[in-house]
């Protein structure tokens, strides 16, 4: 189901320390303190949302 597949998406976004970017919704980082790290376009014109684990990667898309 989807909520495995953002699981793996979490994990796969932790193990690169990566950042996922939802065209037209959330950027979605690891921690707080890494929206500071973001370019200001994605940061100002964008929701940012720290989402750790599948359950707030979903949550955070379907709040877009």
């Amino acid at each position: 189901g989807g909520g495995g597949i953002m699981d793996l998406l979490a994990v796969l976004l932790r193990r690169l320390d990566a950042v996922l970017v939802v065209p037209g919704g959330p950027t979605m980082i690891q921690r707080g303190e890494d929206r500071d790290l973001l370019p200001a376009a994605l940061r100002d014109e964008w929701p940012v949302v720290v989402a750790r684990t599948g359950a707030e990667i979903d949550r955070a898309i379907r709040a877009s």
